[in-house]
């Protein structure tokens, strides 16, 4: 397997033999920029790519709805543990993180990178989707 690749989708990729993953950076949105990993495992490369399009362009099109569902998820938890006494809504808790960066497993289910701005103290917020894009789970990291 070569050691760069260059992709329709998500550009110019290296490969981590170590790790047997791809990593590079996608546009998301509007010059926005996010690390992405592709996991091949033991799996065909070439049906992991297509399942990871396919993911990849659920996400793109539904991040603004997976944002507002892990900030659903975690809003009391931020507003009763790490607030340091300013609750915040739902909406503000959505418009602060942002997305750096994307984990995409060979079936094709994906973990999304967000920073918190600080929400929670400096602590990655990490949400799980499928393989078809739908919100799974979101976990504070780090």
């Amino acid at each position: 397997m070569a050691n760069e690749l260059e992709h329709n989708i998500f550009g110019k990729m290296q490969f981590d033999s170590e790790r047997k993953n791809w990593e590079g950076k996608v546009c998301v949105g509007s010059e926005h920029f996010v690390d992405v990993t592709i996991s091949i495992e033991d799996c065909d490369a070439k049906n992991v790519f297509n399942l990871v399009e396919q993911t990849f362009n659920h996400i793109r099109g539904n991040e603004r709805t997976i944002r507002n569902k892990a900030a659903e998820e975690l809003l009391d938890t931020h507003n009763e543990v790490w607030n340091e006494g300013e609750e915040i809504d739902e909406n503000t808790f959505s418009n602060r993180i942002k997305l750096e960066g994307i984990l995409f497993f060979c079936d094709g289910n994906a973990q999304l990178y967000y920073n918190d701005d600080d929400l929670f103290w400096g602590h990655t917020i990490a949400v799980g989707v499928s393989s078809l894009g739908n919100f799974q789970d979101a976990q504070i990291y780090g």
